[in-house]
C-alpha cells in the first residue's frame, strides 16, 4: 500500500550515543581484554564498573569517582564523552578523538536503554566503564548497517562531564 512505501521511504532514526563517526582509532586504547563472559548477560545489563588505581593515585581515583552528590534526574540533560567497543575489543567510535561530546536528555528515549537506566547511576565527573547486555543496547538490529552486530553486547568508557 501507498502507506507501507511511505513508511519504508522514511529515515530511522538510531538513538544514541552511537553516532557513526567513522573513525579509526581509539583515542585511550585501555588495552582492551576480551572477556567471554559478555557474550552470554542476562536481559537487562546495564552494570556500571566504577574505574580504580589505587596505586596511581589518591587523587586519580577521586577524580574517576565523580563528585558523588550530583546525579542526573529524569529530563536532565548530561554532556559526556565515551569509546565504544564490542566485547571482542573491536574499537567502534569515541567522541574525544574529535573533542566533541554527547549531549542528550536522559530517560525520554533519545539514547538506548542502558545508558538510560545506568548514567542514572553516575555523578557529575565520574568515568566508568559500561556493560550492556544487547537488549540494553542496540539489540536484534544492531546499528550503523552492520558496524554494531545484532545482539552485541557493548561496552562502554563513559565519563559525565555536565548535567543540567
Amino acid at each position: 500500500s501507498l502507506c507501507s512505501l511511505l513508511l519504508l521511504a522514511l529515515p530511522i532514526e538510531m538513538k544514541g550515543p552511537f553516532r557513526n563517526l567513522g573513525l579509526t582509532k581509539a583515542p585511550q586504547d585501555p588495552s582492551c581484554v576480551w572477556y567471554t563472559l559478555y557474550e552470554d548477560l542476562p536481559e537487562g545489563t546495564a552494570e556500571v564498573i566504577t574505574y580504580s588505581a589505587p596505586e596511581v593515585s589518591a587523587y586519580l581515583v577521586l577524580a574517576l569517582a565523580g563528585d558523588g552528590k550530583t546525579f542526573p534526574t529524569t529530563g536532565s540533560k548530561v554532556t559526556a564523552h565515551y569509546s565504544l567497543y564490542l566485547p571482542d575489543c573491536t574499537f567502534i567510535e569515541s567522541s574525544r578523538d574529535g573533542g566533541e561530546p554527547f549531549t542528550f536528555t536522559i530517560r525520554v528515549g533519545e539514547v538506548i536503554q542502558g545508558w538510560d537506566v545506568a548514567l542514572m547511576k553516575m555523578s557529575l565527573g565520574q568515568r566508568a566503564s559500561l556493560v550492556l547486555s544487547s537488549d540494553m543496547g542496540y539489540g536484534e538490529t544492531g546499528a550503523g548497517d552492520g558496524i554494531i552486530p545484532p545482539n552485541s553486547a557493548l561496552i562502554f568508557d563513559v565519563e559525565i562531564l555536565g548535567i543540567e
